[in-house]
């Protein structure tokens, strides 16, 4: 009996990677079929092709492409290392589990992958599938199976995943744990995979570049949509802010036209987060929140009287952030992934970054030159 290797550095993962290979699997295949295991099966529809046999460059050969790489999962819940030189029905593969701030290393052994021709209720299917199975040490013992259809007679393609496990054979602690987290993490990584494969498949169909070459595979894209979104947050607060006080009259349409962007942007995002299985971080928006009510507190100059430079800071505080809302749209755009209307909003941010310039531009003549005045006068009553 193992008790599972975990630790918070992530370090000497080449060194487990290859300690593996001396490792045997934790359970018997053969038992798969027997009672005592737990099922979980997924299927998620993929675009289509033409009916007939696999188009080349397709759907069906983007997701196997996807599937060989794992591209599928979430980091966030588990990430893979393996040595790509060594042929998929060869590999070992080393998972880093991720739960409650630890990092859970368990090894799994490809048993099977290819390529066959099935029937199912009738329908022939052309099919790519591998699986792989857990190894000594592993938190769970079972059997994992990937599987990419293509449907001959409608050109239908699906992505199907389906796990039998149970707990591995290890102490009382390590077993109540899985129980109590295992399963909800082994549901979720189900439920992403899928989720997951539709949208990088689509992303891939997208993209001008020739399969083969290095595929899209998300694996930061949570990190940087959240990050993006936390961004908004402070522009929409920012917004709020230049509402209010002593504004000019273009000052306060501005930041009303800002305002309205930043929701609008900010419920596209949150659609698209919600797609990726995914949603805003409550961390960054409370950390954006907070440092823009502590921007307020600066004086700019003035103590007792509002500042004119208030408006240059929070105009130049404008420019900042739409040029981040402008990459965000722009960058999805590039990777062919994201809404079909994010060249909109990146021309928006665009537009509304050329008003703020020009708002700025007039804000700091009119600050310094009422500055420089205040200064004659004070001379000439002298």
């Amino acid at each position: 009996m193992r008790f599972p290797d975990f630790d918070f550095t992530g370090r000497d993962v080449e060194t487990r990677l290859v300690a593996l290979q001396d490792l045997a699997l934790n359970f018997d295949p053969a038992t798969l079929d027997a009672p005592g295991w737990e099922h979980d099966k997924y299927r998620q529809l993929l675009p289509a092709e033409p009916p007939g046999e696999p188009t080349p460059g397709g759907s069906w050969e983007i997701a196997v492409a996807l599937s060989r790489d794992y591209a599928f999962a979430d980091p966030s819940l588990v990430e893979a290392r393996y040595d790509p030189t060594v042929p998929l029905e060869q590999r070992e593969m080393l998972l880093i589990l991720h739960a409650l701030g630890a990092r859970i290393f368990a090894g799994v052994r490809v048993g099977d992958a290819g390529t066959e021709e099935r029937t199912e209720d009738g329908r022939r299917a052309t099919v790519f599938a591998w699986n792989y199975r857990t190894l000594e040490g592993h938190v769970e013992a079972g059997q994992r199976d990937f599987e990419v259809w293509k449907w001959l007679d409608s050109g239908e393609v699906e992505f199907r995943t389906h796990a039998a496990s149970r707990p591995a054979d290890a102490t009382a602690i390590v077993r109540l744990g899985f129980r109590l987290l295992g399963r909800h993490k082994q549901v979720e990584f189900g439920r992403r995979a899928c989720n997951r494969m539709a949208l990088l498949t689509e992303a891939n169909l997208r993209q001008p570049k020739a399969l083969g070459q290095t595929l899209l595979d998300g694996r930061l894209l949570t990190v940087y949509l959240r990050d993006h979104h936390a961004l908004l947050v402070a522009l929409r607060e920012l917004a709020d802010r230049m509402s209010g006080g002593t504004r000019t009259d273009k000052q306060h349409g501005f930041a009303d036209e800002l305002r309205r962007t930043a929701a609008d942007d900010l419920a596209s995002l949150e659609t698209f987060l919600r797609r990726v299985d995914s949603g805003p971080s409550r961390a960054r928006h409370a950390a954006v929140w907070t440092a823009e009510k502590l921007g307020r507190m600066k004086l700019n100059g003035r103590v007792l009287r509002p500042s004119p430079l208030s408006a240059v800071t929070e105009l130049e505080g404008c420019r900042l952030l739409l040029e981040s809302n402008r990459a965000l749209w722009s960058g999805l755009t590039d990777l062919r992934i994201g809404p079909a209307d994010a060249i909109d909003r990146a021309r928006r941010a665009e537009g509304l970054l050329a008003t703020a310039e020009q708002l700025r531009l007039a804000a700091i003549q009119r600050a310094i030159r009422q500055e420089v005045q205040a200064a004659r006068e004070g001379r000439d009553d002298s």
